[in-house]
């Protein structure tokens, strides 16, 4: 993944020769993180197979894991997973069908369903959770703590900056 990210960075270094104003370092930064973010989707992918699962499954899972009476609303899943509501009932009748998961109705509203993690949704978690954190503090084991205090603060702030811009990434 490192000799393609270096391709396109003799890439852009053609483009922001051609344009003087390019802010080079930036667009290299960001464009960074996408090959990062993939690089990291690849890895769980791969680690995660094993299991039947791929990340999506898994951070779905665990979103239901962690709330409150192992339950949350499909709603509310979509917008922690960044993602549509037909993804999340795609993703839903993936996991019912695999038997990690239950739809079941609501108690406070009839309208709405609630997803809930089944006694093998909650093993299938319960076992995969100390061997993925070995494998994420393996990706981070070259880190100090410092560093890795400075990455969070920095993408957070990061994070901070995509959301006070518009569209156009300009400000609103």
């Amino acid at each position: 993944m490192d000799s393609q990210f270096s391709r396109f960075e003799e890439r852009l270094r053609r483009v922001a020769e051609r344009n003087p104003g390019m802010p080079i370092e930036n667009v290299t930064l960001t464009r960074m993180f996408f090959y990062v973010y993939k690089a990291l989707e690849d890895s769980a992918n791969h680690f995660l197979a094993s299991y039947g699962l791929n990340n999506t499954h898994y951070i779905a899972l665990m979103l239901i894991y962690g709330s409150e009476g192992n339950m949350v609303n499909p709603c509310k899943l979509s917008e922690s997973l960044l993602s549509s509501r037909a993804n999340i009932t795609r993703l839903m009748d993936e996991l019912v069908e695999n038997g990690w998961v239950e739809r079941q109705g609501s108690t406070a509203d009839r309208r709405r369903v609630e997803l809930s993690l089944t006694s093998a949704g909650m093993a299938l978690i319960e076992k995969i959770l100390p061997r993925n954190w070995e494998r994420i503090d393996h990706l981070w084991a070259g880190f100090s703590a410092e560093e890795i205090e400075l990455t969070e603060k920095l993408l957070r702030k990061l994070l901070s900056r995509i959301g006070e811009t518009d569209g156009d990434g300009h400000a609103c």
